[in-house]
């Protein structure tokens, strides 16, 4: 059998493939630290935000009667929590980032399960406060003990973590510390 012949392969001629092909432009490294700079210059209209909301939760909370929060209630919990997420995580609020993350399977899980138990919710909610922007820094140590302590939440209540590996805390130690 004799060998095949390599094929010529073309590639289509587009706009794009053009201009990234012309020479100029700025260097990766410049235009990364540009990003970085834009993104620190919203940092303090992300830390009133992620304030705002984490007062919205505590008001759900706050707001529900005898221990029990309605599903419509819960799912505003996650809808909150979600934004948190994103600013956390855009802006380097690891531990807060994991303790959002945590509310987030814990009230998923209490939705799926059909309970109204708000004390977890408001456990998370202080936690929040705690590790949010404008609060007392905590060490990683402090920190750590606080995350791990919301973990016990979840497994009480025999709930998985979906976003959070189980060793999410240690790395957000880690990368504090180092």
């Amino acid at each position: 059998m004799s060998p095949r012949k390599p094929r010529k392969t073309f590639f289509p001629k587009t706009r794009l493939s053009e201009l990234a092909g012309r020479p100029g432009g700025i260097p990766r490294d410049i235009a990364i630290e540009g990003a970085v700079a834009a993104i620190q210059e919203l940092r303090g209209e992300s830390d009133k935000m992620i304030t705002l909301l984490i007062g919205a939760i505590d008001e759900l909370v706050t707001g529900s009667k005898k221990g029990q929060m309605s599903e419509d209630d819960m799912i505003r919990v996650l809808k909150y929590a979600d934004q948190i997420v994103t600013l956390s995580g855009t802006f380097g609020y690891q531990f807060l980032d994991v303790a959002v993350r945590s509310l987030c399977d814990v009230t998923d899980g209490l939705v799926r399960a059909n309970l109204r138990d708000m004390a977890p919710i408001a456990v998370h909610v202080q936690s929040m406060r705690l590790l949010g922007p404008g609060a007392n820094t905590l060490t990683p140590d402090q920190a750590g003990k606080v995350l791990n302590e919301l973990a016990k939440i979840l497994t009480h209540y025999k709930f998985g973590s979906l976003a959070v590996p189980d060793d999410a805390v240690d790395e957000a130690t880690t990368a504090v510390a180092g």
